[in-house]
């Protein structure tokens, strides 16, 4: 295999490496204080928050078992935050009362300042997983010292007048998905044998919950098998435009999407002719997200390609000289890919 092939991943690895690098936890998560409750018990509430906490507010967070032991050395909340290089923290506290349970929430800055607070009530420890999630819905998306709603009337020297209800607020964007995906490709055409594909690309997925846009960027190369194999080989570096709709509301959807990937490709022959220039596909898929609203978003795709501008390379002619062919390629390809 040509050894050019080995410098197409350089771009491509770096701007994956920058976007891990600030997977740091953005909100550390303190420790539940328990009233009238077990320290196990605390520890699963503290447990279940963060979760929702970091699915609610799409950000990393330094959990409560993270928290803990710096807390144990004598550090008040403010210094754990301070060393965990954080924006803010969340203070939790339960009480217990009969079977209920009542959960206090406050977000604070590092430097203890206030920022936000909620509160949400559990009728049973069964319900504590709802419980904490509207816990965390309720402070991600109110902020301190937000006045009360307005009351239905209003009170006048007249008789009380009703207010017409305020307007339902518009829906809330949900998080976009930013990632990589890789795949394997199988390239075919009339009368060619192609090496398959191997490629790497950054893959962001934004928009509504029930539909989004797609833009990638990557690189591909034939497999280390396509040596001397008698194989075209092929790859470069390209980028994909496109856009998808669910055809679920659940947590796990199946997926149509399509799209346009333009590319500047490297097309090795088996007679040794090389040529390189630009080209492009348009696609069509079929996938699922098994993660749909989770942080963590895995998915699988399956795609059909074809090749709207086609590839050449030369050929020795039967007299000897040299001509171009040109060719339109279908690829087949399966991907899978997690955005975060």
């Amino acid at each position: 295999m040509n050894h050019r092939w080995m410098l197409l991943p350089t771009f491509t690895l770096l701007m994956l490496t920058a976007r891990l690098a600030g997977a740091a936890a953005a909100v550390a998560i303190m420790p539940v204080r328990p009233v009238n409750l077990t320290a196990g018990q605390a520890d699963a509430i503290g447990v279940l928050f963060g979760n929702a906490f970091a699915r609610e507010a799409n950000v990393p967070v330094a959990s409560p078992s993270e928290t803990k032991p710096l807390l144990a050395q004598g550090s008040p909340p403010s210094a754990v935050a301070a060393k965990l290089g954080v924006f803010e923290y969340v203070e939790v506290e339960a009480v217990q009362l009969g079977s209920k349970t009542t959960l206090l929430a406050v977000r604070r800055a590092p430097d203890g300042r206030e920022v936000a607070r909620a509160e949400a009530v559990s009728a049973s420890l069964d319900d504590m997983q709802a419980a904490v999630a509207q816990l965390a819905r309720s402070l991600v998306w109110t902020p301190a010292g937000a006045p009360p709603p307005s009351p239905p009337w209003v009170v006048t020297d007249s008789p009380p007048v009703a207010l017409p209800p305020p307007a339902p607020a518009g829906p809330r964007p949900y998080p976009a998905a930013l990632g990589v995906k890789s795949g394997i490709i199988f390239p075919m055409a009339s009368g060619r044998s192609f090496a398959s594909l191997m490629s790497l690309q950054f893959d962001a997925r934004i928009g509504p919950r029930g539909s989004f846009a797609e833009l990638g960027a990557g690189f591909a190369i034939p497999s280390t098998t396509a040596s001397g194999s008698g194989d075209v080989e092929m790859g470069g570096v390209y980028a994909e435009l496109g856009g998808g709709v669910f055809l679920s509301s659940g947590s796990i959807a199946p997926y149509l999407a399509g799209g346009v990937s333009p590319r500047i490709w490297i097309i090795s022959a088996p007679n040794g002719h090389e040529t390189s220039g630009a080209t492009c596909t348009v696609h069509g898929q079929a996938g699922v997200n098994f993660t749909r609203d989770s942080r963590a978003r895995v998915y699988g795709e399956l795609r059909v390609s074809q090749y709207v501008i086609g590839l050449t390379h030369q050929i020795d002619t039967i007299d000897g000289a040299q001509d171009t062919d040109a060719y339109y390629p279908t690829e087949l390809s399966l991907h899978v890919g997690i955005g975060w």
